[in-house]
Parts: structure tokens; sequence; C-alpha cells
């Protein structure tokens, strides 16, 4: 063999060790490679994790921010909704209210007095009753509905007032309270007549009574009927005190809540009420030095 072909041979080995020696070192680099690159990516990570938590920091309180005007507006727009339906709540509380104030009201005339040729009518009382001078209601009925001066008019308490002034639609009551009212009335208890006058105030008071009739506190006052023009048997009222000559009397009817009341129509033949002067209408005429007699109409429409 010639020198030059050990020498080229000595060289192949020599490659081929070395091909080998670097086969089995990269296998064993791969190896180790993947543990160093994990390495390399945990540490990575560790230096990365305070830099990153450290820049996403205002994001987060950005997006909490925003989540909390997000929140915010929700809530804003739930309570517009809740205000809008406690407002709707409300409206629907006041109507019920005044819808019971209106059904209490109607309830009180339909238990009112029927009288014999007498029809009632319900009619809303459209003005508050009172006042300083006067004690008058306007009423929401009126001659189209067959009202006329004189008719009584009541609640299912006992007597309000009789119509003085009458329109188409609308008619005027003077109140038993009115000054200018005087009521024919008997003691319930003893049958004693006398006459309420009207004092534009809370109470009337009890006049003309006989001297021998001696009224008790809490008897019920009645209208006597006398002169046509008032049915009898009306609760006008109870006596409230008593003072020597002076007799109180506490209206049957509360008129501070008059709402509606009832018009009893009819029972007005043959008696003139053209010249209704409630002032002069009944007087007390004394006959003897003990007994009183009331002047008044009589059914005929006659005075006397």
């Amino acid at each position: 063999m010639r020198l030059s072909d050990k020498a080229g041979l000595r060289q192949r080995r020599i490659v081929h060790g070395f091909l080998i020696i670097l086969s089995f070192s990269l296998m064993f680099l791969g190896k180790a490679d993947l543990t160093a690159l994990h390495n390399l990516r945990m540490a990575g990570s560790e230096f990365l994790a305070p830099i990153v938590d450290t820049v996403s920091a205002p994001i987060r309180g950005i997006e909490t921010m925003i989540e909390g005007v997000r929140t915010v507006a929700s809530l804003r727009a739930e309570n517009v909704r809740v205000q809008a339906e406690n407002d709707l709540l409300k409206r629907w509380r006041r109507r019920a209210e005044i819808l019971e104030s209106e059904n209490r009201q109607l309830r009180s005339v339909t238990g009112a007095a029927t009288v014999e040729n007498r029809i009632p009518i319900t009619a809303r009382a459209v003005t508050a009753p009172g006042g300083s001078f006067a004690h008058t209601v306007l009423i929401s009925i009126g001659a189209g509905k067959g009202v006329v001066r004189g008719n009584p008019v009541v609640t299912a308490d006992g007597l309000v007032g009789i119509v003085i002034d009458v329109g188409v639609k609308h008619a005027r009551v003077l109140m038993i309270s009115d000054i200018n009212s005087r009521i024919p009335v008997i003691l319930a208890s003893s049958s004693w007549p006398g006459l309420t006058v009207g004092q534009n105030g809370p109470f009337l008071e009890l006049q003309f009574l006989p001297g021998e009739a001696k009224p008790k506190i809490g008897e019920l006052v009645l209208t006597s009927g006398h002169g046509g023009v008032l049915p009898n048997g009306l609760p006008v009222g109870r006596v409230d005190k008593i003072e020597g000559d002076k007799i109180r009397v506490s209206p049957a009817v509360d008129f501070r809540q008059l709402s509606y009341v009832s018009v009893l129509v009819g029972g007005l033949d043959g008696i003139d009420n053209s010249d209704l002067d409630l002032g002069n209408f009944y007087t007390p005429l004394p006959v003897t030095g003990s007994t009183r007699l009331l002047k008044g109409l009589n059914s005929s429409g006659k005075r006397r």
C-alpha cells in the first residue's frame, strides 16, 4: 500500500470518528437543550412577569372604571324605570283614594230617606259648603231633572238643606246651618215642636220650644213636616248642649265631608214656592202664654 493511500484512509477514519462523536454530541445537546430552553423560558417569564403586571395594572384600572361606568349607567336607567313605575303607582293610588272617597259618598246617599210622593235624585256637590256670610252649596242637577225651589236635599245621615235657586243644570242649596235657615222640627222622644235656626257655624240653635219641654242631651231632632215643604221624620241633628234657655244642636250631616247628596223631587203640588223667603217662611206664633204653634204653609199652599 502506498503512502498516499494510507494517509487517505487515516483521514477518512478521523472524519468518520468526528462525525460519530458529533452525532452523539448533538443527541446529548438535544436532550440538554430542552431543559435549558425550559429553564430559559421560566427565567424569562419570571423576569417579564413583574413588568407585565406593572404595565397591565393601569389597563385593569381602566377596564374596572369602564365597567363601573357601565354599571352606573345601568343603575341610572334602572332608577329612571323604578321612578317611572313609582310615579305610576302614586297616580293609581291617588285615583284609588278618589274612587274610594266617591264610593263612600255614594254609599252615604244610597241609604237616604225615601218619602212618599218624593223621588230621590243623586247629585254631586260642586262647591264647598259654608262661608263667612252664607252657607250654601251648588249641586250638579237643575230644572232639567225636575228640580224646583223648595225641594229638600238630604244624605243618608239626614237633612242638608233646601233648594233656593234653580238653573237648567245646577241648583243652589241653602244649608240648615245658614243663619237664614229655619226648620220646623220636633223632639224625637217627646214630640215637642220647635225651630232649628242656623248660626253660620258648625251648630244650630233650637228655639221656640214650649216652656214645659225638657230636651235631653243626645236627643234626636227630626223635621216635623209643618207647612208641607219639608217631609216629616228627616233627621236634622241631636241636642248637643243646654245652657239655660239656649239649646245647641249638632247637625246630623257632616258638611265638611259633603260630596254627594240626594234631592227629593216632587211632593210640592199645591204649595206656592215662587216666594220662598226662608227668613220669614216659618215663624213662631204664640197662642197662649204656655203654648206655641208654628206658622207656615199648609198643604193647600195658604199661609196661616
